[in-house]
């Protein structure tokens, strides 16, 4: 029987999850992992003082506002790989996700699934790997990144909710190691734009790395038929969409099948 530890962390104007699992959980363990949360709510603190645009001296607000800045802002090695991948995502989504939606760099439509990756990556990653945990999660709104130890039989169980009835499941996930992204017309962020009637109402991909699935999730609830069926098979993704007109499309691995909702 495996147990959980949780802790929930307020950054970013969100409430981020992170959760540690194993069979059981002694005091010298617990103090470890403590110490482990204080260094991830660090973490997501500084990337919030660099990248936050309601900031204004976060590194976004000098790149946008004092243009002789901007070569400070690129000595630092995140910033520049937050800039590149965000540039790459906007041509990658024919032009969906726009990290310079309203003229200035804003890219927090990235950020967050980036920063969900980084945090699991650099410190529960190292944790499972040690087999010091069974396993580890961190969910920043729904979003994940969820990792298992090798040999283990632990799985991550993933229910995606109905947004008409969030008491309903409308897909289950199971999953040991990968990221889960969801985002809905609800949800959808100024970093996304369409110039096409919006058809779907929620949108989850499942893949390797949160920093990847979220910006897609996202620019799949504006994209065109069109448009997202060719991202779904270029990208080979797997997940599951909903659409105004009561179509449940999933589609696993790049190829796409339509079953009418229940």
């Amino acid at each position: 029987m495996f147990k959980f530890k949780t802790y929930v962390l307020n950054r970013m104007n969100m409430p981020f999850t992170i959760a540690f699992v194993r069979v059981d959980f002694d005091e010298m363990l617990i103090d470890a992992l403590n110490q482990v949360v204080n260094d991830i709510d660090k973490y997501l603190k500084n990337v919030e003082e660099k990248f936050s645009p309601f900031l204004p001296d976060s590194l976004v607000s000098r790149h946008t506002d004092l243009g002789e800045e901007l070569q400070d802002a690129f000595f630092d090695l995140e910033y520049q790989e937050v800039y590149s991948r965000s540039i790459i995502t906007k041509k990658e989504t024919y032009g969906l996700f726009d990290p310079f939606f309203d003229g200035k760099y804003n890219p927090t439509g990235f950020v967050k699934g980036w920063v969900i990756e980084n945090s699991f990556m650099k410190y529960i990653k190292p944790l499972i790997e040690n087999s010091i945990i069974e396993a580890g999660a961190i969910n920043g709104a729904g979003d994940m990144q969820v990792g298992t130890r090798l040999g283990s039989n632990f799985i991550w169980k993933i229910g995606i909710e109905n947004p008409e009835d969030r008491e309903k499941i409308i897909a289950k996930y199971s999953i040991k190691n990968g990221a889960v992204a969801t985002s809905g017309l609800s949800k959808k962020g100024r970093h996304i734009k369409s110039d096409n009637d919006i058809n779907h109402i929620q949108v989850t991909v499942v893949g390797a790395y949160l920093s990847d699935v979220d910006v897609l999730a996202t620019a799949g609830v504006v994209a065109n038929e069109k448009i997202w069926s060719e991202i779904i098979k270029n990208k080979q993704l797997t997940g599951i969409l909903l659409t105004k007109e009561g179509i449940k499309r999933v589609f696993e691995e790049g190829k796409i099948t339509d079953v009418k909702r229940s």
